[in-house]
């Protein structure tokens, strides 16, 4: 299968990334131009996304309001939670704060037969005892054993939306929990097709999610055990933290380096484990950032745990030799660490083995 070459879509249009960003944006943090192609043929018209505000045709949110969820679902992606969308005159469209509730759509009947379009979402529903609904899922998924069994739907960012919609689900389990999700939700939406919108920001977040799936599930006892162990588990790291909090790196990625920004689950479990996040103070949920802005945050330790990577990959080395960091002190003295990215990059009940790791290391600085 191809991957998609579109960004995200809704019934009407279809937006591929444009090189062109007007300059009243260029100062903006994540800011993404677009095409909007019309699907029955037509003149494409321009739209631009950032997170500070979104530019929309207003002759295009009239023909197809769901041009505003699309938006949402991208800004979703990102950490953000407000949406201010504009016209190509600066004139106001709408301007609200919005919930993941208002990006998925509930289902029409009981729920027998569910679609997991993350490893995060199969984890959450093995946890709630029902993985043996999961007809299919998305191929990075790898917990349960049970994966083994289901059909797999393609990458995680491109997986077969046409295939979702022929397995005719009475669930989907999609995730807006890295940039290029929106594609996943807005197609979802474009096809009809009823899922619950998973997408983080805290440990508080994950429990309310377990909750939802666990009432989504009709398993909301089994729910509230899951979140019982995680409330215990979180108490007992708040418990053991040192008086002072390590500075923290969290990489997510090598070339070029992404690391957590204010918006991301990742600050609550480095908080857990004794530290802070030297870039929590950044917008949004993923960050990319220079080695020369790493030297000048200074961490106390790093962690790598990239996307993907299984934990024997993962190669510290490679940040204590990175060109650009040779004035890092962590670095020189050899404090980084490999992070299981199975832990700290899924958001869901087993995260916090996450905080126990770098807790460990934490402290015996």
């Amino acid at each position: 299968m191809r991957k998609p070459e579109h960004q995200w879509e809704t019934r009407r249009f279809v937006a591929v990334r444009s090189s062109s960003v007007p300059p009243p944006h260029a100062a903006e943090e994540a800011v993404q131009a677009f095409e909007l192609r019309p699907r029955g043929g037509g003149p494409a018209l321009a739209a631009v996304f950032s997170l500070g505000r979104q530019v929309l045709p207003r002759t295009a949110v009239e023909e197809d309001p769901d041009l505003l969820h699309a938006a949402r679902a991208w800004l979703a992606a990102r950490g953000a939670r407000e949406l201010r969308a504009i016209d190509e005159d600066g004139q106001a469209i709408c301007s609200e704060r919005f919930t993941l509730s208002d990006l998925g759509s509930s289902a029409s009947q009981a729920v027998r037969k569910v679609i997991t379009l993350a490893p995060s979402n199969a984890e959450l529903v093995a946890s709630l005892g029902c993985f043996d609904r999961v007809i299919a899922c998305e191929d990075s998924s790898d917990s349960p054993p049970e994966t083994a069994r289901c059909e797999r739907l393609g990458p995680d960012l491109g997986p077969d939306l046409d295939r979702v919609a022929e397995l005719r689900p009475d669930l989907v389990f999609s995730s807006l929990s890295v940039p290029g999700m929106e594609r996943i939700v807005t197609g979802l939406r474009a096809r009809g097709v009823p899922q619950r919108v998973l997408a983080p920001r805290s440990i508080a977040d994950v429990i309310a999610e377990v909750r939802l799936a666990g009432a989504d599930l009709a398993v909301p006892g089994r729910a509230e055990e899951v979140v019982a162990t995680m409330e215990a588990e979180a108490a007992a790291l708040r418990e053991r933290r040192p008086p002072r909090p390590a500075r923290v790196y969290l990489e997510w990625w090598p070339r070029p380096m992404f690391t957590p920004g204010a918006a991301c689950f990742s600050n609550n479990l480095i908080d857990l484990a004794g530290g802070v996040n030297v870039f929590a103070d950044r917008p949004g949920a993923s960050l990319e950032i220079t080695p020369a802005e790493l030297v000048a945050a200074d961490p106390d330790i790093c962690f790598v745990s990239w996307c993907g990577v299984a934990v024997d990959k993962l190669d510290p080395d490679n940040l204590i030799h990175r060109p650009g960091l040779e004035a890092l002190r962590a670095a020189r003295a050899g404090r980084v660490v490999k992070l299981d990215e199975r832990y700290s990059g899924r958001p869901g009940p087993h995260m916090l083995e996450a905080a126990r790791i770098m807790a460990r290391a934490i402290a015996s600085l």
